[in-house]
């Protein structure tokens, strides 16, 4: 079974309201980064849009080909599709233990009502 480290950001951190779905994943590592901006969509989830000299903080895990396709769904990400609302790409994450590539999710265009998050940290934002 082929297994691939993804990175979170957002509602499925262990914090978030989608955590339930990596229940039966290895956790990694809390608190590693990922290089892009935050951003609040107004829909009860954040939006990770690549900018460069930004961290956004997060989570790691190593997931089965099974959980991946059940992440690929909730993200409603298809490969090759054209109109995907996320895109799944590997991207350099900064951990403690160094500089690893993992699958992220990140939205390719920012809408003109969504609030950039300062912290660049879902959870921390939710609690505010």
């Amino acid at each position: 079974m082929k297994k691939q480290l993804v990175f979170v950001y957002g509602t499925l951190r262990k914090e978030g309201s989608n955590a339930h779905y990596l229940l039966n994943a290895k956790y990694i590592e809390h608190s590693c980064y990922a290089e892009g901006q935050l951003y609040d969509t107004g829909c009860g989830y954040p939006a990770l849009v690549l900018e460069k000299d930004k961290w956004v903080t997060g989570e790691l895990y190593e997931v089965t080909t099974e959980e991946l396709k059940r992440l690929d769904e909730l993200e409603d990400f298809i490969e090759n599709r054209a109109n995907n609302l996320y895109d799944r790409i590997v991207a350099r994450i900064k951990t403690s233990a160094g500089d690893i590539e993992a699958l992220v999710y990140v939205m390719n265009t920012k809408a003109n009502h969504f609030i950039s998050i300062e912290d660049n940290d879902w959870i921390k934002y939710l609690h505010r």
